[in-house]
């Protein structure tokens, strides 16, 4: 765990990843909308994305351990097939439900996700255990899904 008093900048990057989700929901979906096909729409994400990161890899210098990525385990290469699913899902979303309202479903399931993950660590994460606080944090995203979906009409 990051000590409290460097937490700071990672909370601002978090903010700022934050932001991307409904531009890559809106982005996606326009996407789609110009080539009728929102597994294409997929597609050429992730292969854009790919060639961006080679970049970036290319200008750090970046070397990869293959020995330690052969020796990984296997579930851990299925990070690219969920990525896949989870775009096209957002265009799906996005493009029925509009922005906001796939934006504050998809965040729901992240953070219910998430807290479940945890509380078993789940996929190598380390174990932090439901309790109070983080009760209070689903219930309070349950809330603002439900005054999302039915409003104060």
């Amino acid at each position: 765990m990051i000590a409290e008093s460097r937490r700071a900048p990672f909370l601002l990057l978090a903010v700022a990843a934050g932001t991307l989700l409904p531009m890559q929901f809106a982005v996606n979906s326009a996407l789609a909308g110009e080539l009728h096909s929102v597994t294409l729409t997929a597609g050429l994400s992730y292969l854009v994305g790919a060639v961006a990161l080679g970049i970036v890899l290319a200008l750090l210098r970046v070397r990869p351990n293959w020995t330690a990525a052969a020796t990984a385990p296997r579930w851990v290469w299925l990070g690219g097939v969920v990525g896949s699913a989870y775009v096209v899902g957002s265009v799906v979303l996005t493009r029925l439900l509009g922005a906001a309202l796939a934006t504050t479903f998809v965040i729901a399931a992240q953070v219910l996700t998430a807290l479940a993950l945890d509380h078993f660590g789940a996929l190598g994460l380390p174990r932090r255990r439901m309790n109070r606080t983080r009760t209070l944090a689903v219930l309070l995203v349950l809330a603002a899904l439900a005054l999302r979906l039915w409003g104060l009409r």
